[in-house]
């Protein structure tokens, strides 16, 4: 029980050291976004990273990331106290965050140094349209 004890602090630096970084601004700090641009932005590939389309549908089928269809109505409970908006600003910008069940983590956590501030306002309006 004492090597436990004497345990729990380092395991405790071991999370912190693993979390991911703080981003440096807020969903509230981003512009206003565009569905329309944000579902070209969806289509193709950004910085060298895959397109949101390669890895989550629209139609259901699981892929590498969990399907997009019917986002928009199940975005705002997926945690408690967290919008819909605020929900998809942090899956998007740090996906190991919110992990959705049965999915691993191998999206991409560079998307702050991959789109702008108007890009990622713009995938988040497009996502909740998505019925």
């Amino acid at each position: 029980m004492r090597a436990l004890i004497r345990l729990l602090p380092l395991l405790m630096i071991v999370l912190v050291a693993c979390s991911p970084e703080k981003l440096d601004f807020a969903y509230d700090d981003l512009p206003p976004g565009d569905p329309a641009r944000g579902a070209e932005l969806y289509v193709r590939s950004s910085g060298g990273s895959a397109s949101c389309q390669s890895c989550h549908s629209l139609d259901g089928v699981k892929g590498a990331g969990p399907p997009l269809d019917g986002y928009a109505g199940v975005a705002g409970e997926r945690v408690d106290g967290k919008s819909a908006e605020v929900y998809t600003f942090e899956s998007l910008l740090r996906p190991s965050k919110h992990l959705v069940r049965g999915y691993s983590n191998v999206m991409p956590s560079d998307y702050t140094d991959k789109l702008s501030r108007q890009e990622i306002a713009d995938l988040i309006a497009y996502m909740l349209t998505l019925q």
